[in-house]
């Protein structure tokens, strides 16, 4: 073989033991000598390292092209020690990433190792291999790291290492942008030395692993501030659809304020924008406007809600008989005016639009009680001057009337509505906003209600009866007010209501007298007792009681008894030996008592035939006047 032919071959990458038979052949045949063939021996190895360069290079580029391509943090932690390990050889690669705020490098990713206990050491910097690498110094490794006392030893890890069965660790720092962020090491289950190749190959990957380290950092912290710039973006266009929305809701919202019937209309578009029931109630729960059936917003839940959102100003959820609401109250300064009900729960928006209108309703109740305040002072004016006629400009007082819907020429009724007075003022606040018509007046009048309107007929065949405010005990009762009502008869004439006006007081007095309380009458409807009326002070009235019952008074006034009282009830009573006993509290046998007494003074036939009409006819005569009805003429 010619010494052009062995170039060649090394040029091929020859192995050893060829080159060795190669050499020997050439040397055999004198066409080599020794020095020679040490030369060839000497540039086959300079060839062959510069292969294993060259290869090395190529690993390290492609292993930074991986790295540099991955774009999660998490998965470049891996790819490092997984390429660290496979290309070092070693048993175990892991990473560690510097805690500065507590002193310590801790391992944060690992290959190859097997217990818990390695994977989460932590160590102070500066302390043994792991620690003297994290703070940037250089390289450090130790053969066998628990043998050697060169580093400094911690027990929890050197309890971490023997349970690993770790004997060899080297380890090189991870320098980004002029700082140390951590450490890369590799540790085997035997002792040895890491050779000088080792180690230069272990920085060029730390080189590269801290680069790709960092990019991903960046581009893991570029892609949140872009995922939250996009979601800040969607947030501000949301934001601004949903400002446009209200923006719209409040033009309609102060559209519906200036129309004439603003709350209804404001139901209507509330219940159109949040596709819901929506309902006004009164501060203590009474339904005002669109209430749902079946709901009670008088409850403790509902009040309880009420009062919140009233002293917080906010929409508060609650729930009825299983339904769930939404109660919002309108406020005027310190004052609760009333409350929007919402059927179901809301989203965010659907709260402002609540609370919105809530506004609306506010503003919209205190131009109805302004409009209202100023209606009642001029029927309160009125009323009085209607009643108490004085001489003055008639035809502006027809006027004035006019205005309600009353006239001179129309049949009127005066109604005098009997209430406690624990409940008067809100009684004539339900009645100041009772539909009528539009016609009629309402007002307090010598602390009591009174109430001018025209009749309102039951139908076409009863024409000439009238109601006889049997709509005002229901309208009132809606609100838990009880009260009982007299009326007149209808009269034409201004000047006649003050007569009616007193009519319809008597009428009201009979009615307690008779204990018929929680009922509303006139004259007609009160029957015998309203015949009465018109007679309490006349020489007739006199005479009845005289005839019918002048010995029973004649007994009582001087015995101190109550008979006629006793006889007036059982007649009231229909005769009910039981009812009666039951109404004056006493036994039954003390009544057989009483009742024997009466016939041994008026005779048997007092509660028997025709005879016991006219006894009660006295006895209701008797008992209008002892209750004092027609003492004060109105």
């Amino acid at each position: 073989m010619t010494l052009g032919r062995l170039l060649s071959l090394l040029g091929d990458g020859i192995s050893e033991a060829e080159l060795e038979a190669q050499l020997g052949a050439l040397q055999d045949a004198s066409l080599l000598d020794a020095a020679g063939a040490a030369a060839v021996r000497n540039l086959n190895a300079r060839l062959r390292e510069a292969g294993r360069r060259e290869s090395l290079l190529r690993v390290l580029y492609d292993t930074a092209t991986d790295l540099t391509g991955i774009r999660d943090v998490e998965a470049v932690l891996k790819a490092i020690v997984r390429r660290t390990r496979a290309l070092i050889g070693s048993d175990i690669a892991y990473l560690s990433l510097n805690d500065y705020e507590r002193g310590e490098s801790y391992i944060r990713v690992t290959d190859g190792a097997a217990t818990a206990l390695f994977r989460n050491i932590r160590m102070p910097l500066g302390e043994g291999v792991l620690g003297a690498v994290a703070t940037g110094e250089a390289p450090s490794q130790s053969p066998d790291y628990l043998s050697d006392m060169s580093k400094t030893h911690l027990e929890p890890i050197d309890a971490a290492v023997a349970a690993e069965g770790v004997k060899a660790i080297m380890g090189v720092p991870l320098l980004a942008e002029g700082r140390v962020i951590g450490a890369l090491l590799v540790a085997d289950r035997h002792a040895h030395s890491f050779s000088s190749d080792d180690v230069a190959l272990m920085e060029s990957i730390g080189t590269h692993a801290a680069v790709a380290l960092e990019n991903a950092r960046h581009f893991t912290e570029m892609a949140d501030a872009l995922s939250r710039l996009d979601q800040a973006r969607r947030q501000n266009l949301a934001h601004v659809r949903t400002l446009e929305e209200l923006s719209s809701l409040d033009q309609r919202l102060m559209e519906t304020l200036a129309s004439t019937d603003s709350i209804s209309n404001l139901l209507v578009l509330l219940s159109q924008s949040l596709d819901k029931e929506v309902s006004v109630v009164s501060p203590m729960g009474e339904p005002l406007h669109g209430a749902a059936p079946g709901a009670d917003f008088g409850s403790p839940a509902a009040l309880k809600a009420a009062e919140a959102s009233a002293a917080r100003a906010v929409p508060v959820p609650f729930a009825v008989k299983g339904s769930r609401y939404t109660m919002m109250s309108a406020v005027a300064g310190d004052q609760h005016l009333a409350s929007l009900v919402v059927a179901g729960e809301l989203t965010k928006s659907g709260l402002a639009i609540l609370e919105r209108s809530a506004l609306v309703l506010s503003a919209a109740l205190l131009f109805e009680r302004t409009y209202q305040d100023a209606q009642y002072r001029l029927q309160l004016e009125l009323i009085d001057e209607l009643l108490h006629p004085r001489a003055g400009d008639v035809d502006a007082l027809k006027r004035r009337a006019g205005r309600f819907g009353l006239a001179d020429n129309v049949p009127l009724v005066v109604r005098v509505v009997g209430v406690g007075d624990d409940q008067r003022q809100r009684a004539l606040a339900v009645l100041k906003g009772r539909p009528s018509g539009g016609a009629g007046i309402t007002a307090l009048h010598e602390s009591h209600l009174c109430v001018i309107e025209p009749p309102a007929w039951q139908s076409a065949d009863q024409a000439g009866t009238t109601d006889a405010g049997r709509d005002i005990i229901e309208t009132l009762k809606r609100h838990r007010i009880e009260c009982t009502v007299g009326s007149s008869q209808p009269v034409i004439g201004f000047g006649r209501l003050s007569a009616a006006h007193a009519e319809a007081h008597s009428v009201l007095k009979a009615l307690a007298a008779l204990n018929r309380k929680g009922e509303s009458a006139d004259r007609a409807i009160l029957g015998t007792a309203g015949m009465l009326l018109g007679a309490m002070d006349s020489p007739f009235a006199a005479q009845l009681l005289a005839s019918q019952l002048g010995p029973l008074l004649e007994y009582d006034s001087r015995r101190g008894t109550d008979l006629v009282h006793t006889a007036w009830t059982f007649l009231e009573n229909d005769a009910s030996l039981n009812s009666v006993a039951t109404a004056l509290h006493i036994h039954p046998n003390t009544l057989r008592q009483r009742l024997d007494r009466i016939d041994s003074v008026l005779g048997g036939s007092w509660r028997r035939g025709s005879r016991s009409l006219d006894v009660q006819v006295a006895l209701r005569l008797w008992r209008l006047q002892s209750q004092g009805v027609g003492r004060d003429r109105h």
